[in-house]
C-alpha cells in the first residue's frame, strides 16, 4: 500500500525538498540569540517546522538552535529521527543548475542540500506522515529533530541533548543503507608556520574543513622569465596565470572536491598548487620548503604524511585532508580534518601529529576532537533495521562503520540508516554530484525505495525499542 501512496505523493515530496533547498542555509555563528546560526538557517528551521505543522505534528522551536516535531504515542518513551537543515557552501563548478535553485532532470533532483540532508530526512518525515494518515497507533512517541549546525560543529544537537531528554533510540537518515552502527573519531586542528619569502605573496585554498579543497589561488612577485616558467607548468594542467596591475601574477588551479570522510577519487587543489609551484623552480628557499611540507603532509589521504597511518578491522583506514589554508602577512595557517579509527588512541595521534608538524616548522594552535561512536551490531534495534533493509533491497548487506560524522556521535543511542542505496553508479562520476560537491543530487527512485523501508522500519522499531 505504501508503494502506491508514494507514487501518488512523490511530486509533493520533491516540491517540499525543493522549497527547503532554495534556502541557502549555511550555518554562520552569531551573537544574536534569535538566530544563533544566522538568518538563512533560521529561515530553514521555520520552513521545516511549518511543514511539520501542516502534516499534523506538534511543533517545538528550541530557542532557535533546532526544532522538533512530535507524534504522541501510547508511551512517553520516544523514538527519534534526526535531520539537519543546514548545508555546506555552494562552491563553484555547478553545471546543471544554480546551487539554490534545484531542478528535476533525468530522474534526479539536483541542488545544494537535496541529498545532504534535506531530501534525505524528508523521506523519513514522509514515512511518519504516511503512517499518521493511515491511522497507525504508535506505542512509542516519535520525535523528529531539525538541526541548523550539523556541518559546522553540531552545537545544535549538543544544545538539545543538554537541555532536553534524548529519545530512547534514534535514527539518523544521513548515510547509506543498511545500518551505520559506528563512526570514526573526528579530529580537526589548526597549525601555523611563519614564512619568509620575497616571492610568495599569498596562498589560499579550501572553503570548509570537511571538504577536499576544489580551488587554490596564489599570488607571486616574479620576473618575466619566472612568470613564464610558472605559466608553463600551470597551464599544462588546466590552471591559469594572470598578470596583475601591480606586476604580480595570480595563479589559479582547480582540483576535484569530495567529502573529507570519503576522499577517494578526489584531488586536493592545495596539494596540486604546491606541487606545481615547487616544480616551476621559481620559489625562494622558505616558500619552497612550505610547498614541500604541504605535499608531504597531504599527498596521501590515509595518515602517512602526518605519521598516523592507522587501520583496524572494524573501521578501516584513518583518513586525513588539509581542508583550508591561507598565507597572509607572512604567516601560513592550515586547517586539517582527520577521521580516525574507533580503536585509535587519541594521545598517540596527537603526539605523532605534533612531532610531524614541528619537523615541518609548524606549531599546533588549536584542536577539536569528537570521539568515535559505536553501537553493537547485534543489538535488537540494529538487527531489526537490517532485516527490513535487506529484505526490501534484496541484498545481503552488513552493518558498517564510516568516516563521516552525523548526529549519531552526539547522541547516546543512535545509528545512521539510509537513505542512500549502495552499489549504484554515480551519474556524474567522482567529480560532481556527491555531498559537498557541485551538482549535488539525489535519485527520485531511491527516495521512493527509501520511503518504503522507513515505513516498515518505523513500525519495527515501535515493536522492539524498550
Amino acid at each position: 500500500m505504501e508503494k502506491e501512496w508514494i507514487e501518488k505523493h512523490i511530486d509533493d515530496m520533491v516540491q517540499d525538498i525543493c522549497k527547503l533547498s532554495e534556502i541557502p542555509s549555511v550555518s554562520v555563528k552569531t551573537e544574536d540569540p534569535d538566530m544563533p546560526f544566522g538568518q538563512a538557517c533560521l529561515d530553514a528551521l521555520h520552513a521545516a517546522l511549518d511543514l511539520g505543522r501542516s502534516m499534523g505534528f506538534e511543533t517545538f522551536n528550541h530557542e532557535n538552535y533546532c526544532g522538533t516535531l512530535l507524534w504522541k504515542g501510547e508511551s512517553d518513551t520516544e523514538i527519534g529521527f534526526f535531520g539537519h537543515a543546514d548545508v555546506v557552501p555552494a562552491g563553484n563548478g555547478w553545471t546543471c543548475c544554480e546551487p539554490f535553485k534545484p531542478v528535476v532532470k533525468d530522474g534526479l533532483l539536483i541542488g545544494r542540500g537535496v541529498s545532504d540532508n534535506k531530501g534525505s530526512f524528508m523521506t523519513a518525515l514522509y514515512a511518519l506522515k504516511y503512517l499518521k494518515e493511515q491511522g497507525y497507533k504508535p506505542k512509542h512517541s516519535f520525535r523528529f529533530f531539525f538541526g541548523c549546525d550539523e556541518e559546522k560543529g553540531m552545537a545544535d544537537v549538543q544544545y538539545y541533548a543538554k537541555n532536553y531528554k534524548e529519545p530512547a533510540f534514534s535514527v539518523v537518515p544521513d548515510v547509506m543503507f543498511p545500518v551505520c552502527n559506528g563512526e570514526k573519531g573526528i579530529l580537526e586542528f589548526d597549525a601555523t608556520r611563519p614564512v619568509k619569502s620575497s616571492k610568495l605573496v599569498s596562498f589560499e585554498s579550501g572553503i570548509m574543513s570537511n571538504q577536499v579543497p576544489a580551488e587554490a589561488v596564489a599570488v607571486l612577485t616574479l620576473t618575466e622569465e619566472e612568470i613564464s616558467k610558472v605559466k608553463e607548468v600551470v597551464e599544462a594542467v588546466g590552471g591559469t596565470c594572470e598578470k596583475q596591475a601591480d606586476g604580480s601574477v595570480k595563479v589559479y588551479v582547480h582540483g576535484i572536491p569530495a567529502h573529507a570522510a570519503f576522499p577517494e577519487g578526489s584531488e586536493s587543489a592545495e596539494v596540486k598548487m604546491a606541487g606545481l609551484l615547487k616544480k616551476s623552480g621559481v620559489l625562494d628557499e622558505d616558500a619552497a620548503n612550505l610547498m614541500d611540507a604541504i605535499c608531504e603532509m597531504f599527498g596521501d589521504y590515509y595518515g602517512a604524511g602526518l605519521n598516523i597511518p592507522f587501520e583496524d578491522e572494524g573501521s578501516g583506514k584513518l583518513t586525513h585532508v588539509g581542508g583550508m589554508c591561507k598565507l597572509e602577512n607572512g604567516v601560513f595557517w592550515q586547517d586539517v580534518n582527520i577521521r580516525y579509527n574507533v580503536t585509535a588512541v587519541y594521545e598517540v595521534l596527537m603526539e605523532n601529529i605534533t612531532k610531524t608538524l614541528k619537523a615541518h616548522g609548524f606549531e599546533l594552535t588549536e584542536a577539536h576532537d569528537s570521539a568515535p561512536c559505536f553501537t553493537d551490531p547485534k543489538s535488537k534495534e540494529v538487527q531489526a533495521l537490517m532485516e527490513v533493509c535487506n529484505r526490501n533491497l534484496e541484498m545481503e548487506l552488513e552493518p558498517y562503520v564510516m568516516g563521516g560524522g552525523t548526529y549519531s556521535r552526539k547522541l547516546k543511542h543512535a545509528v545512521g540508516f539510509g537513505p542512500g542505496i549502495p552499489g549504484k553508479a554515480k551519474r556524474f562520476g567522482t567529480e560532481r554530484g556527491g555531498a559537498h560537491q557541485a551538482d549535488e543530487y539525489i535519485e527520485i527512485e531511491h527516495l521512493k525505495k527509501a520511503f518504503v523501508i522507513y515505513v516498515e522500519a518505523i513500525q519495527k522499531l515501535d515493536e522492539v525499542v524498550d
